[in-house]
């Protein structure tokens, strides 16, 4: 009983830092999110037709689209915010662990890593928090792709949204964080903190084409198709698709699924533990920069 109520208060005081954390990015970036919704909205709204006339321009209604160009591409867009999220929020929150100096006396600047051990604060409860709250921006984001897609492109697909989707949103997002909690541990054990991260450096450019974000696999030569069956993103964009162009069931793309969790059994765990020896090599190198 004592160990539970222990339990129970270190989860109260977790939640209570995560809430605290909300409250100074909601003060910050919500004057920022209200002045640039628009702004964005604007940037997918042209971006989007740029794509829809370079379309008309090449005649792009190729079988191999499932019928509907514009509603394959958005389709594969929405899906890349949350994936490419994971895949970064995890290494920018190492970033503002101990790249930033919030505080300074004597001539002495403490990063919020310090900050947070002397108030007896995990990392990790810093992370998840920042990567939490990451992930109800990009929900925005997806909700603006949506939207311009059902009103402003007419594109019916998108009104098939069901749970299905979720569960793929869910898993794309497992698998791909970790694969983000990997490009975080390179912070200081390749010592990605001089600037690029190459992990996840190297999948952005693989991605929109070898994972068929923005073109049909069956057009690729067979080196690139291997690469993108490597990475999560082909199968999370690939069920997306079924269930919202052809209205799949979760039998008809339980091959997609079952490579999704095979992924997040395999990095999950490796990113974790790579994450948790990064920190603790951290600790031991005492590195100062």
């Amino acid at each position: 009983m004592v160990n539970f109520s222990r339990l129970k208060e270190k989860v109260k005081l977790n939640l209570k830092y995560i809430a605290t954390f909300y409250y100074e990015e909601t003060t910050k970036i919500i004057a920022w999110w209200l002045w640039n919704i628009p702004f964005q909205f604007f940037q997918i709204l042209f971006s989007l037709l740029l794509f829809k006339y370079y379309a008309l321009a090449l005649k792009g209604s190729s079988f191999l689209f499932e019928g509907d160009y514009m509603a394959y591409i958005i389709s594969g867009l929405m899906l890349n915010t949350y994936m490419d999220a994971s895949m970064d929020v995890y290494y920018s929150s190492m970033v503002a662990l101990y790249h930033g100096r919030i505080i300074g006396f004597g001539g002495i600047s403490l990063s919020r890593k310090d900050y947070l051990q002397m108030a007896g604060i995990s990392p990790y409860i810093f992370i998840f928090a920042r990567a939490s709250w990451r992930y109800l921006m990009e929900t925005i984001m997806f909700i603006l792709y949506f939207i311009i897609g059902a009103y402003c492109f007419g594109i019916k697909a998108l009104i098939n949204f069901n749970l299905n989707i979720v569960i793929i949103i869910l898993l794309s997002i497992l698998a791909c964080s970790g694969i983000g909690l990997i490009s975080a541990s390179m912070y200081w054990l390749a010592g990605a903190y001089r600037g690029v991260e190459p992990i996840v450096w190297f999948i952005r450019i693989l991605v929109p084409l070898a994972c068929g974000v923005y073109v049909p696999r069956e057009i690729l030569p067979r080196e690139l198709k291997l690469i993108g069956d490597i990475l999560p993103q082909t199968y999370a964009v690939n069920a997306m698709r079924k269930i919202l162009l052809k209205q799949s069931s979760l039998n008809e793309i339980l091959d997609h699924l079952m490579a999704l969790i095979l992924q997040i059994i395999m990095l999950i765990p490796v990113g974790i533990l790579l994450l948790k020896y990064s920190l603790a090599l951290e600790r031991k190198r005492a590195t100062a920069y």
